[in-house]
């Protein structure tokens, strides 16, 4: 399963034995799964996660903040498409760099506005908490603590936000793993 493939693909499977999370923040579901590690065996201990929730629903938050910031609107379905199209640019720009400009062109405005990660994390913060939450109910169902996870395994593209990677290190006690490439993990 693509949990199990991404704690191999990390070569998990030669640490020691323990207890690891898999978190997976794709474009349009996140996913958590608890591992085992056990004599070179995983076992899936608990999954979960929002099939709801996903970076498309970062570039939607971040698209809605601006315009409030701006007092444009998106006037028709074109606009609604160039305004996605900005968000996720400007989001996975912020990934890399602290500030970066969303720009875009709706009917009958103009919209140049500076965004920087601060700005992108206060708007999004409700959407990580739900990761977080995620988690926390995933533990429960195992019966386990944060504390009890050696090892936090990151997929998916919108793991690469960094205030997704603050949330997931304050939350688990420890740098989650993602020196791997999120999308091609699995």
């Amino acid at each position: 399963n693509e949990p199990t493939a991404a704690a191999i693909a990390y070569g998990l499977d030669n640490e020691s034995e323990g207890v690891y999370a898999i978190y997976d923040l794709g474009g349009g579901t996140f996913d958590i799964s608890i591992l085992r590690l056990t004599q070179g065996v995983f076992e899936v201990v608990a999954t979960g996660g929002d099939s709801a929730l996903g970076g498309v629903d970062y570039d939607h938050a971040l698209a809605d903040w601006v315009l409030a910031q701006t007092a444009a609107q998106a006037a028709t379905a074109s606009d609604k498409a160039a305004l996605k199209v900005a968000a996720r640019a400007c989001k996975e720009a912020l990934s890399a760099i602290s500030s970066v400009a969303f720009s875009v062109e709706l009917t009958g405005a103009s919209v140049h506005f500076d965004v920087n990660q601060s700005q992108l994390e206060a708007a999004t913060a409700a959407l990580t908490s739900r990761t977080i939450a995620a988690a926390r109910k995933v533990l429960r169902d195992a019966k386990l603590a944060a504390q009890d996870v050696k090892g936090v395994v990151m997929v998916g593209g919108s793991t690469r936000m960094p205030q997704v990677q603050a949330a997931v290190a304050q939350f688990f006690g420890h740098a989650p793993l993602n020196n791997l490439n999120p999308d091609e993990v699995v």
